[in-house]
């Protein structure tokens, strides 16, 4: 908590940045928040963080037991139903909660996961972190040349997962998102759209007790005539609800609402 916190005092832009995108998110739930509210919030984001990072080498690898005690998946049968389908499963999240977990915590169920990833900036750095999702039972699939890797594990009929609110891209594909134009990465619906793949959102979420929810959303199925900007919209809609319920939660350290969406991890 107090590396956190020291984080959060010398980061003037981070902090800048995360009581910016707050204060979007608690106007478009119409809940009245002091500028003294949405900074003490926006500390408790920087602690969220520390915590995910914890939890990153803490999970290394999870039993059983450890599903058991730790996490309550909420409506798997979301999950099941998108995958009899037979065509794969794009599965997007957020930086929000811990996502590394809810990855983990589905590979050990026995879903076969293909997380799509950035690379880090050095190459220790990267293996580094790649070692750790690999222990976790998921296939790592680098950000940049990943479109041909994705289209194979659908095509196997498993899981892809996407972060669906920070645009690695540049090419400002524009969504409402909270009521307002943001920059979102086009990646899941133009996959979908492609493959006929449904689309599951779904978060990983830190409750009081440093136990966690993982909150799984009614499948997206693309159908006849549903556009690519119908596919990203409801994507969107999923995204508001996971982070207008946890604003805490989510790690965007950048403004999302200047044109730019970029977050930490």
């Amino acid at each position: 908590m107090r590396i956190a916190d020291l984080y959060f005092f010398l980061d003037r832009r981070g902090r800048g940045a995360v009581v910016d995108n707050l204060r979007h998110v608690y106007a478009f739930k119409r809940e009245g928040v002091t500028e003294g509210d949405l900074k003490l919030i926006a500390r408790s984001a920087f602690q969220y963080f520390g915590k995910y990072l914890v939890d990153f080498f803490r999970f290394s690898r999870l039993t059983e037991e450890d599903i058991r005690r730790l996490v309550v998946v909420e409506h798997p049968e979301y999950l099941e139903r998108a995958r009899a389908l037979g065509k794969g499963v794009i599965l997007v999240t957020a930086h929000l909660g811990n996502w590394e977990l809810g990855g983990a915590v589905l590979a050990s169920m026995g879903y076969p996961i293909n997380a799509v990833v950035l690379k880090q900036p050095s190459a220790k750095l990267n293996e580094f972190f790649q070692k750790h999702r690999r222990r976790r039972g998921m296939t790592i699939i680098p950000v940049g040349h990943a479109a041909s890797a994705m289209v194979g594990a659908l095509r196997r009929n498993e899981l892809v997962a996407l972060l669906a609110d920070r645009d690695y891209s540049m090419r400002n594909d524009f969504v409402s998102f909270c009521g307002a134009p943001a920059c979102l990465p086009r990646g899941p619906a133009w996959m979908a759209e492609r493959t006929g793949a449904p689309v599951v959102p779904g978060f990983m979420l830190r409750r009081a007790d440093d136990t966690f929810v993982l909150r799984l959303y009614p499948p997206i199925v693309p159908g006849s005539g549903m556009s690519r900007e119908a596919i990203q919209q409801k994507i969107s809609e999923s995204l508001e609800d996971g982070v207008c319920g946890s604003p805490a939660q989510w790690f965007m350290f950048e403004k999302v609402w200047d044109g730019h969406g970029y977050g930490r991890g």
